[in-house]
């Protein structure tokens, strides 16, 4: 296939003005005549030529300013000047950029793509986008948005899902995919679809339905066709682990909280997709300040750090840290708080010193208790040499 320079200067293409040079003139006449003729790739072809043309002449005016200047001559300088600022290619107009683009939807799909993208880097009046538009209405409330963006024809584009939309679920519904039409699905939410090659409005698709989603352990339970006051059954749910411990559920949409020992809820609305929270911490990562872990000297007061990584979906809050070393091995200062660790975040905890009396392999304990009393730890061997 083959391949095009996409692109020029913006200096050479921004004003409207014609080529003084006669070949470069013809180019022009050239590319309006292959797109009367309706041949896509000859008028690409005279269209670059055209910028190659437009470009040498522009160098060629900058180098003889330059010399002009530095031989004090300002008459040939001016004219040099001027030269430059002649040196630009008249923008394709709108008319010639539809009928450029009628040519290329015309073509197969590898070129298409190919000069669809040499069409938008070379007209300013093509810039095709995607809109994505919602809206729900009830007794109390109406809403309607819309939220456009520009795409590079032929490209993968990931549709919104429910995460990236963050609409109150309770007056909206849940999203259960898009449509070319405001009435029927035609993509899944999060769906990957090659990016269109005009304007392209998408239209939210809402039901009323009622999700349980645990991004831990992949498993997702819909009730459908729920209404407005009806009670829903809260599924049962099994920790992956002996470190996980379940937090609850939560509409992140609209914050309705259901806590883990309630079996039923009853919906308000159109529709809501609770999340499972989990709790995790994860102790590891110690290291010695100056020593390595395995070699600290008898009888030496040695810094510890280590690392609390928040492994849930759950923000973790008011930890408490506390530390003991085995017989041999004495904390010296090992007690402390951490206020809160992001969902996926981690901290690092310093201040923690420990001296060893003798020689020897010690066990060290860390562990971290939250508000709720829930408790994470783990086990380091220290060694005194």
């Amino acid at each position: 296939m083959k391949k095009r320079t996409i692109g020029i200067a913006a200096v050479l293409l921004a004003a409207v003005m014609t080529l003084g040079a006669a070949d470069a003139a013809e180019l022009r006449t050239r590319f309006s005549e292959a797109l009367s003729s309706g041949d896509a790739s000859e008028a690409i072809a005279r269209y670059d030529d055209m910028i190659s043309q437009a470009r040498k002449d522009y160098q060629k005016a900058e180098r003889s300013y330059e010399k002009a200047m530095e031989a004090g001559n300002m008459a040939k300088a001016r004219e040099a000047w001027n030269d430059m600022h002649s040196a630009s290619v008249s923008p394709m107009t709108a008319d010639e950029t539809d009928q450029m683009l009628s040519l290329i939807l015309a073509e197969d799909d590898d070129q298409k793509a190919e000069d669809a993208a040499w069409l938008m880097a070379n007209s300013r009046y093509y810039n095709p986008s995607i809109t994505y538009r919602w809206s729900s209405s009830g007794d109390s409330y109406s809403f309607s948005y819309s939220s456009s963006r520009s795409v590079t024809p032929g490209e993968e584009v990931t549709l919104p899902d429910t995460d990236s939309l963050r609409v109150n679920t309770s007056a909206a519904g849940v999203l259960t995919g898009w449509g070319i039409t405001p009435d029927e699905k035609t993509y899944e939410p999060g769906e990957t679809i090659a990016a269109p090659y005009t304007d392209q409005t998408l239209y939210a698709i809402w039901e009323s339905r009622v999700v349980f989603s645990d991004p831990v352990t992949g498993t997702e339970s819909t009730v459908t066709d729920a209404s407005d006051g009806d009670s829903i059954a809260v599924p049962e749910i099994t920790e992956p682990d002996d470190s996980y411990v379940f937090a609850g559920w939560v509409d992140r949409s609209t914050g309705e909280y259901i806590a883990p020992e309630e079996t039923e809820v009853t919906l308000e609305g159109n529709g809501a997709v609770f999340e499972a929270l989990w709790k995790n911490a994860e102790i590891s990562d110690l290291k010695a300040r100056h020593y390595d872990i395995s070699a600290i000297p008898v009888n030496t007061q040695a810094d510890l750090t280590f690392t609390i990584a928040n492994k849930g979906t759950e923000d973790l809050r008011n930890l408490s840290i506390s530390c003991t070393g085995s017989d041999g091995l004495k904390v010296l200062n090992g007690n402390g708080s951490v206020r809160f660790v992001e969902a996926g975040d981690d901290v690092s905890i310093r201040g923690l010193r420990v001296v060893g009396t003798e020689a020897g392999d010690y066990m060290l304990h860390i562990a971290a208790e939250d508000r709720d009393g829930d408790i994470w730890s783990a086990d380091f061997t220290v060694t005194i040499v």
